[in-house]
């Protein structure tokens, strides 16, 4: 297919690491390149790119981590992604991963790549977990019988000696000089395309027959001729089965002589799932383990970033008193607190990410999503949704980081449309605050309870909607291949915290400290007061609002500031009734005296449906990818929080 592509001691060469998912791609290409990475997005896209590079007797390797895919046919943003760039000539060579537990079923992509006209290297990965599965796979015999390098590896723990072969392998590799049989027709359509298109005739002839919508819109550009004759050979549907069919009967035949079973099956595997996935059994273990990681990653995280936040906090007022002036209350007011709350939330993100790695490394956590998935298809989304939903009760901000989880961009735009809803810790303890100081224990409870129920049914509600109204709405259901159970490699979970973390200090973190900022502006200025700043202003401009919810100028303006933290609520109100913001009794004194029973139910309501924090709101807009979008979002939140106060307070009233 195509001549020796040998690159010599002091070349480089761009790696194409490509796989189906499960296979311990990311696993693999931690262990080729380390440390030396860069973090990004694809062009125009929200999904995570990779990039690294490695040193190998004087070859510059760089690789180049390729979403995990199960064919080269788009499908989904990954595939389009990882046939795109497969195309634009970038890679000098591919290495395909196969797991060498499913290797029958991983190695269907590696049938089409064969077409590409690149060099191709197969690692076989994970044969500790196909040994334990009672599979033996000859790496020698499925080299002969594919006709490609093959290289046996564990990625979790490989040698020098396996990585020396899969890079001498890569720097040695050539274009395969067979590939599957291919029906006639699909021959004679690759001479047709000849070289008319940017890409292997071959390949591209495949993916015509099998629908690739990117490629058929590139053949327009191509002479009558030769689209009429295209037009017609692609009018013969039966060639998309038998391409299938050929490309199955050689990875059979590969692997009827390559791979031996000894009998044990997937006990371990499956023996675990009878627990894991049973329908009563292994719902009760998931919401026992989810909560118990979101609790656990929270207590992590605050016992370093919370204790950095705590002490910035201390020091604001000493950093005020030493330098008076706007200066001197810039940097108290909001440069210090934005610090504490990056370092804090960073912490806290990083330790839940470190969590859920963990779980998704061990093969867990697609067990989750499947056996969720029932709960959350009504409201267009999907199992993998249920991640970031529990997250959201311990914190939205984290929450909303975490919706990367979800791969299709119409149900991770639901969910994040339906993450603010959920009552965070922040929002809850304004709530219990509130109905603990106005009502009798047992009402406040109820109190509590309902306005978080409300809070859920919103989000339930939104999801419906927007899976009414969204395009796209028949699109497939969850599919997805729940991976064999194995140990976690803590190199992999390090590399996933590591990417969290460099994309957040470049998107949230930078919005946070400029939110702060504009907050700090708004609340000081003209006067250097809050009493005296034009959200002061704002809050009595707002007042004929507040009356009509049952609480004065004084909550408008708490309820406006609750933006900035939720927890910064009841400091607010202190401030604003000249009482000390830690003097519990003197602020619930003081609410008793201010607002009614009703008004407080209200101001509960339009507390927990309120637009979220501004570190939750920097996360979005990062997440959304345009302020337009997560503007929309809060004028509707707000205009919702409103209009539900106004009816509870009315009602309340009424009764």
């Amino acid at each position: 297919m195509g001549a020796l592509r040998n690159h010599p001691a002091g070349k480089s060469l761009t790696v194409a690491v490509a796989g189906q998912p499960n296979t311990g791609k990311s696993t693999l290409f931690n262990r080729l390149t380390g440390l030396n990475q860069r973090v990004g997005n694809w062009t125009g896209k929200t999904v995570d790119r990779k990039e690294g590079a490695a040193l190998w007797n004087g070859v510059a390797f760089t690789f180049v981590d390729l979403p995990g895919c199960y064919g080269m046919t788009p499908h989904s943003p990954e595939e389009e992604i990882a046939r795109d760039y497969l195309l634009s000539g970038g890679p000098d060579a591919v290495l395909a991963v196969v797991n060498a537990a499913s290797v029958e079923r991983s190695l269907y992509i590696v049938s089409e790549l064969v077409a590409l006209g690149l060099p191709v290297v197969v690692a076989l990965n994970m044969t500790d977990v196909a040994e334990q599965e009672g599979r033996a796979v000859d790496a020698a015999v499925l080299s002969s019988a594919l006709g490609l390098p093959v290289i046996p590896l564990v990625g979790t723990s490989a040698d020098g000696t396996a990585v020396d072969a899969l890079l001498r392998a890569l720097s040695e590799a050539s274009c395969p000089a067979s590939v599957p049989a291919v029906p006639a027709k699909v021959s004679l359509l690759a001479e047709i395309i000849g070289a008319a298109l940017p890409c292997a005739p071959l390949w591209a002839a495949c993916k015509l027959f099998e629908g690739d919508e990117g490629l058929l819109a590139r053949t327009e550009t191509l002479s009558g001729e030769r689209r009429e004759a295209i037009r017609v050979l692609m009018g013969d549907a039966s060639v998309a089965p038998e391409l299938y069919a050929s490309r199955q009967a050689w990875i059979d035949a590969a692997c009827g002589k390559a791979v031996r079973t000894s009998g044990t099956g997937r006990g371990l595997t499956e023996r675990w799932d009878r627990v894991l996935l049973h329908p009563l059994w292994g719902r009760l273990a998931a919401f026992l383990v989810i909560p118990a990681g979101c609790v656990l990653g929270a207590a992590l995280g605050m016992m370093t970033g919370g204790l950095v936040l705590f002490a910035v906090l201390a020091w604001a007022p000493d950093l005020k008193a030493a330098y008076p002036g706007p200066l001197g209350s810039l940097a108290a007011d909001a440069l210090l607190p934005a610090f504490g709350w990056v370092v804090a939330l960073l912490s806290m993100i990083s330790a839940l990410y470190a969590i859920f790695s963990f779980l998704e490394d061990t093969g867990y956590l697609a067990r989750v999503a499947y056996l969720m998935d029932s709960f959350l298809s009504g409201l267009g989304i999907d199992g993998k949704s249920a991640i970031p939903l529990m997250m959201g009760f311990l914190c939205n901000t984290v929450s909303i980081a975490g919706s990367r989880v979800v791969d299709s961009p119409r149900r991770r735009l639901i969910t994040l449309c339906m993450l603010p809803f959920i009552p965070c810790s922040g929002q809850m303890g304004v709530a219990f605050l509130f109905a603990f100081a106005l009502f009798p224990a047992g009402t406040a409870l109820l109190v509590v309870l309902g306005v978080s129920c409300l809070n859920l049914f919103m989000a339930g509600v939104v999801g419906r909607i927007m899976h009414a109204t969204l395009p796209g709405r028949y699109a497939n259901g969850l599919i997805m291949e729940l991976p064999l159970y194995h140990r976690p490699n803590f190199r992999t979970i390090f590399g996933n915290v590591r990417t969290r973390a460099v994309l957040f200090l470049r998107g949230a973190a930078v919005n946070i400290f400029a939110a702060l900022i504009v907050v700090w502006a708004i609340s000081t200025f003209p006067g250097g007061t809050v009493e005296t700043s034009w959200l002061y202003h704002f809050g009595r401009w707002l007042e004929p609002l507040g009356s009509f919810l049952g609480f004065d100028w004084r909550f408008t303006v708490a309820l406006l500031s609750s933006f900035v933290a939720k927890e910064t609520t009841a400091g607010t109100l202190a401030v604003l009734f000249s009482v000390g913001a830690t003097d519990h009794e003197a602020v619930v004194q003081a609410l008793r005296a201010s607002i009614t029973p009703a008004g407080a139910l209200a101001f509960i309501v339009a507390s927990n449906l309120y637009i979220p924090c501004i570190a939750s709101i920097s996360v979005l807009r990062s997440e959304l990818g345009s302020w337009g979008r997560t503007l929309a979002l809060l004028a509707a939140m707000f205009a919702l929080a409103m209009g539900m106060a106004c009816a509870v307070y009315h009602i309340a009233v009424f009764v």
